[in-house]
């Protein structure tokens, strides 16, 4: 079977390709779990998050942010020293913050990431890896509408990977069999 050249490099990746990554996700929990996860992974491999990935959902709490609106700066410095997360004081007070200007907020974030498709998967038809692609201005509204809301952390990279995550844009390679 074909798949997506990236998904071929550890048997990780692979997993997390076939059952997860680009399928649409349309619940807010777990597309404020999938940012996180994006987060995380800034200056990182996707692998090295796959590997710390049940450790952060175990310690912050499944990356809920309803649950992480509620922690401060003591939660996080005992975060900071358990070795089953990505100990990153900045990352971790990102996601504190981020959760809690999510709760305070009266939109829902799955209209914030999904109405600006209007609930449509975008399809790129990517014949080759996404080296080539452009997507600064595609990515914009999301990030403005993220910055809006007062999220920090959320930069062009990581939010069109999180938009790759969670299925509002397809960029699998058109010769990827789990298109």
């Amino acid at each position: 079977m074909n798949r997506c050249d990236w998904a071929m490099k550890s048997p990780a990746l692979l997993y997390y390709h076939d059952a997860q990554w680009g399928q649409p996700v349309m619940d807010s929990k777990k597309l404020f779990a999938a940012l996180c996860l994006e987060i995380f992974q800034a200056g990182l491999s996707w692998d090295t998050v796959l590997k710390y990935r049940l450790g952060l959902e175990t310690v912050l709490m499944h990356l809920d942010y309803q649950q992480l609106a509620k922690c401060n700066e003591q939660d996080i410095a005992e975060w900071m020293k358990d070795d089953r997360i990505i100990r990153n004081q900045a990352k971790l007070e990102a996601i504190v913050h981020n959760a809690q200007a999510l709760d305070s907020c009266n939109e829902s974030f799955t209209e914030l990431v999904w109405q600006p498709v209007n609930y449509v998967t975008v399809d790129h038809h990517l014949k080759e890896s996404m080296a080539e692609l452009d997507y600064t201005e595609f990515v914009k509204p999301f990030v403005n509408n993220f910055k809006q809301l007062g999220f920090i952390r959320v930069g062009d990279k990581t939010v069109y990977s999180f938009l790759q995550a969670v299925g509002v844009v397809n960029d699998h390679l058109e010769s990827c069999t789990f298109r």
